[in-house]
């Protein structure tokens, strides 16, 4: 399976074409190779290192927010089990 995560584009280095990406406060760099056009504060999509898909604010917002809601749920069945 194949998960690719939404994120923010905090920082682009030029030079080596990779960008620091947020992940709701947790920074990941990834490659631009695929994506020359996106800038600083585009949200993309990131899989496996790569940025992969530029996303509109709108649908970037809408998938963090099912991200949140999947991670609570994972949260609580957590607790659960405990």
């Amino acid at each position: 399976m194949c998960i690719a995560a939404p994120a923010k584009i905090v920082e682009i280095d030029s030079e080596s074409n990779i960008c620091a990406a947020d992940f709701g406060g947790v920074r990941q760099n990834a490659k631009l190779d695929l994506l020359p056009d996106v800038k600083i504060g585009d949200y993309v999509l990131i899989h496996a290192g790569y940025a992969i898909e530029k996303l509109s604010e709108e649908a970037a917002k809408e998938s963090l927010e099912s991200w949140d809601e999947l991670l609570e749920m994972l949260e609580e069945e957590d607790k659960m089990k405990q």
